[in-house]
């Protein structure tokens, strides 16, 4: 059934989409927020109400609409994931460009920039290359060296404070590493002026202090999908092999890799919702708790998990 539909923009193609719901302290009530991440590098924020010309009484008191209140700049290339702060006022983003980015929900203003590297922490950093010199002799540009491009392929927040990040990054080739960020306060820069102008002023330059604490490499290959499980502590990445793993943040360790399942790259995660502890629908009679959900352009789904066997014990006759 569809309740609502609205038009991201011309010529912005969406790619992905999230939604969270957030208590207004000033209008006293529970808001419900879509983002949605476009192929042009935007980010648009739209807000879930009750139609106009809708009421308790009348038959169409279940439509709602969909309101834009924001969109958010300072992507170049097209966003891969997305995903709001715990409590709902930025939102997080990620994209081919090589950063992960954080907005504002209330004004669309970029806070905190992370810009992701794909090399072992350990080695040398790659060599500097200038674009504008080609190794060959030829003035095709399609024939000159250029640097490889880095797509941050997912993010996510990694506690309910939102000061944990995480992001996951490739190239077209190569490793995937995942990186943790941690982001403090916000820092009110020196600018603005008097009344309310200045005020305003004043707000468009706090940025976020944000700072990288680790990078580790947790796949020989590129990962195309990603998802973060409501605990926090273990990442679901799907490969561009058709592969699954299953990874530790604590550990910093694959747990359990599903090898090539997929037979083309995995285009969307859902880790588990809920923790161990609980059982979702099914669950309790078929004896298996499951950690992740796949899907891939090869049309089929998987469900993947940690057990090595049921807790149901087989009937002997």
């Amino acid at each position: 059934i569809l309740l609502a539909k609205a038009n991201v923009g011309s010529g912005y193609g969406a790619n992905v989409a999230t939604y969270t719901a957030m208590f207004n302290v000033q209008q006293n009530q529970l808001q419900h927020l879509i983002a949605v991440g476009c192929e042009n590098g935007h980010l648009v924020v739209f807000r879930i109400h009750q139609s106009e010309g809708s009421n308790a009484a009348s038959a169409s008191s279940s439509l709602v609409e969909l309101t834009k209140i924001t969109e958010c700049k300072g992507h170049t290339k097209a966003i891969c994931a997305i995903q709001f702060h715990p409590r709902g006022h930025e939102v997080l983003s990620s994209a081919k460009d090589g950063t992960a980015r954080i907005f504002s929900v209330a004004t669309g203003h970029e806070l905190g920039t992370m810009k992701c590297e794909v090399h072992d922490p350990n080695g040398p950093p790659p060599a500097a290359i200038d674009p504008s010199k080609s190794t060959i002799k030829t003035k095709d540009p399609r024939m000159m060296k250029r640097a490889p491009q880095i797509l941050v392929r997912g993010c996510a927040y990694g506690d309910l404070e939102g000061k944990t990040i995480y992001t996951i990054a490739s190239g077209k080739r190569g490793a995937a590493y995942l990186t943790k960020w941690k982001s403090t306060t916000l820092v009110s820069l020196k600018g603005g002026g008097g009344g309310d102008g200045g005020q305003q002023q004043q707000q468009q330059q706090q940025q976020l202090n944000i700072r990288q604490e680790y990078r580790v490499q947790c796949s020989p290959v590129p990962i195309s999908a990603t998802s973060l499980s409501s605990d926090c502590t273990i990442f679901a990445l799907g490969s561009v092999e058709g592969s699954i793993l299953l990874y530790n943040l604590e550990t910093k360790s694959v747990l359990k890799e599903f090898k090539e399942v997929h037979d083309l790259p995995v285009t969307c995660l859902a880790s588990r919702p809920i923790p161990n502890a609980l059982m979702l629908p099914g669950e309790l009679e078929g004896g298996v708790n499951f950690d992740a959900v796949s899907a891939s352009a090869d049309n089929r789904m998987g469900r993947w998990t940690l057990q090595r066997k049921s807790r149901i014990k087989p009937v002997r006759a």
